[in-house]
C-alpha cells in the first residue's frame, strides 16, 4: 500500500512550511491522494480537504479510513470556490493553507483519460471532473482559431515553438478530427521544444491540459480569496511545477508583502535528489511560503 502514495511531493517541507499546531484548523486545497493531508493529522492539525477529481476524493477517503483518521472533512469542488467552502464548513480563519498544483501520478497512470502518453488511443480528455467540465482536450483542438491556439501554446512554450505547432494543429484537424492521445503525439513529432531530456509532446500535452482546467485562471483567482481565510501569523504554501503558476504566485506574494504579510521564502524551494529518485514529478516542483 505504501508505495500506491508516494506520489505527494515536498511533503516534509511543506508541513515543516506550514508549522502544524495541535487542534489548527488547516485547508488542502488539492487534496489529490491525502499524502500532505495525512501528515497534517499525524501532528494533530485539523484539514478540510478540496477536491476536483471524483475518483482521487474517493482514494483520499478511503485511506485516511484506514488510517483511522479523523478530524478531518473532504469535499469535492473547484478550489476556486475555497472561500465559500471554508464558510460552509465553519473553517475558517486557519492557522494554513496548502496548494499543491497540477496533476497526480495516479492521473498519469490512468490510461483512459489522456492525461500521459501511455495509451495512444485514449481520448484526448484531460478533464479533472467529466462530471462538471464539458470541454474537452480534443475539443479545444478541433474548435479554436489558430491565434487562439498560439495562445494556449505559449502558456508552456515560447512563440516560435507555439506558432509552429498551432500551424500543425490546423493542418492536421483539416484531414480528420484530432480525437485522441496518439493524434496529438503525431503533431508534436518534430518540435523543437530547446530543453535536453524532453519529450517533444510534454509541453503541448501541458498547454492543452492547463487550458481545459483553466489551471492559470483558476490560481489567479483563488489566491486572494485564500490569503483572506487566513488567521494572523498563519501560512500560505503553494507548490507549482511549470513557470507561468509560479511566477503568478512569485507576484502574488510580493503584492501581499505590501499589505504586511511576510515571505518566508525568496527563493522556491525545490526537491532533494532522493527525492527526485523516488518520484520524478518532483523535479519540477518549485514551492513558496507566505506569512500573514
Amino acid at each position: 500500500m505504501k508505495n500506491e502514495f508516494h506520489e505527494s511531493v515536498l511533503v516534509k517541507k511543506a508541513i515543516e512550511a506550514l508549522h502544524i499546531e495541535k487542534g489548527s484548523k488547516y485547508i488542502d486545497a488539492t487534496l489529490g491522494n491525502a499524502g500532505h493531508t495525512l501528515e497534517i493529522l499525524n501532528l494533530g492539525g485539523m484539514v478540510l480537504g478540496i477536491e476536483i477529481d471524483p475518483k482521487m476524493l474517493e482514494i483520499a477517503e478511503g485511506r485516511l479510513k484506514t488510517a483511522n483518521k479523523k478530524d478531518f472533512k473532504l469535499v469535492g469542488g473547484n478550489f476556486t470556490e475555497i472561500d465559500r467552502i471554508a464558510k460552509e464548513n465553519g473553517w475558517y480563519p486557519v492557522a494554513g493553507i496548502l496548494f499543491d498544483l497540477g496533476v497526480t501520478n495516479l492521473h498519469l497512470k490512468d490510461l483512459e483519460r489522456g492525461f500521459s502518453f501511455g495509451n495512444s488511443e485514449a481520448p484526448l480528455d484531460m478533464r479533472m471532473n467529466p462530471e462538471t467540465q464539458g470541454v474537452k482536450g480534443s475539443d479545444l483542438l478541433n474548435v479554436l482559431r489558430e491565434d487562439q491556439l498560439r495562445d494556449l501554446f505559449e502558456a508552456t512554450m515560447e512563440p516560435g515553438a507555439a506558432k509552429w505547432i498551432s500551424g500543425r494543429v490546423m493542418h492536421s484537424r483539416m484531414d480528420k478530427p484530432i480525437e485522441t492521445v496518439g493524434d496529438l503525439l503525431e503533431i508534436s513529432e518534430g518540435l523543437k521544444v530547446g530543453k535536453p531530456g524532453l519529450n517533444e509532446a510534454t509541453l503541448p500535452f501541458l498547454a492543452v491540459r492547463i487550458a481545459v482546467n483553466s489551471e492559470l485562471t483558476n490560481l489567479e483567482e483563488v489566491l486572494p480569496k485564500a490569503f483572506d481565510l487566513i488567521e494572523k501569523g498563519g501560512r500560505l504554501v503553494v507548490i507549482s511545477f511549470h513557470s507561468k503558476e509560479d511566477v503568478l504566485v512569485k507576484n502574488f506574494f510580493k503584492e501581499m508583502t505590501k499589505v504586511g504579510a511576510k515571505q518566508i521564502t525568496f527563493k522556491p524551494i525545490m526537491a532533494e535528489a532522493d527525492e527526485i529518485g523516488i518520484n520524478r514529478r518532483a523535479r519540477s516542483a518549485k514551492m513558496r511560503v507566505l506569512e500573514k
